[in-house]
């Protein structure tokens, strides 16, 4: 995929039940085609934009947010799935799974066209994540994760970093570095979901909001492939970190291992 060429036209989505999904437990590819589908359906609606800098509906949205939300409503509502955007808030479906999605998380590298940005997808049960995608808009790079499948780069397995001491890492940052942390590096990217993903891959070695103002959109995705691929995630104030509630905002923290997790701020580990 190239998301910046001229695009596919948009695909219709597959005939898809999440009873279907199942199998033994374990998600078949019909959720991950469906996430695939509505991730591509972004990247097809983007290929040839060109007001990036435009303004949306409300004073925090641009209109690639608008443009991107239609298009994933456009493939999730035939689905029969409930919907969780940070655009268009909470859509309620016929089958009982939650597709949480930001379809554009990384606006506003976007608008000033920093190529960090994605569309993050996590398909959402009873027990939690269940299947999350990741897509970086602007180079194609594709992460993934089923629950209890391992995690995925462009479909080949990835793992953390084996960090254990502060002072020895590279921690990403949304926002300002608290004071008692002192990696021996650290980035601010702007996108929750990629820089989480960055975890997983041992991209980074760890990765905190000190503000606590993600909503779940974020990072719902990035935990789980955080955790499938070994990482361990946990929340600023130990909170549980999915929910479906569109106001709430959250500090998700996520470490290569336990040792580095404790020393980012966090005394619970949140369980697979």
């Amino acid at each position: 995929m190239r998301p910046f060429s001229d695009g596919e036209a948009t695909r219709s989505p597959e005939p898809f039940t999440g009873e279907s999904a199942t199998v033994l437990g374990v998600p078949s590819d019909s959720w991950i085609n469906l996430l695939d589908q509505t991730a591509e359906a972004v990247a097809d609606a983007l290929a040839t934009f060109d007001r990036w800098g435009d303004g949306g509906d409300r004073p925090d949205q641009y209109l690639l947010d608008q443009i991107a939300d239609t298009a994933v409503l456009e493939m999730l509502k035939p689905a029969g799935v409930s919907i969780l955007s940070e655009e268009s808030g909470f859509l309620q479906g016929e089958n009982s799974e939650l597709v949480i999605v930001d379809p554009v998380d990384g606006s506003t590298n976007a608008s000033r066209r920093i190529p960090h940005y994605c569309t993050s997808l996590c398909v959402v049960d009873e027990q939690g994540p269940l299947v999350g995608l990741v897509l970086n808009l602007a180079n194609g790079e594709r992460f993934h994760a089923i629950r209890g499948g391992g995690a995925f780069l462009n479909n080949q397995p990835i793992g953390p970093t084996k960090c254990v001491q502060m002072s020895e890492s590279i921690i990403g940052v949304a926002g300002p570095l608290p004071d008692d942390i002192s990696p021996s590096q650290y980035r601010s990217f702007g996108a929750a979901a990629l820089d989480l993903c960055s975890v997983a891959a041992g991209r980074l070695d760890g990765y905190i909001d000190p503000l606590a103002h993600h909503g779940v959109w974020d990072y719902a995705a990035g935990i789980l492939i955080c955790q499938e691929a070994g990482a361990v995630v946990g929340e600023l104030q130990g909170r549980d970190l999915i929910h479906s509630e569109h106001s709430l905002r959250l500090g998700p923290i996520a470490a290569a291992t336990p040792e580095l997790l404790n020393q980012l701020g966090v005394e619970r580990q949140i369980d697979r």
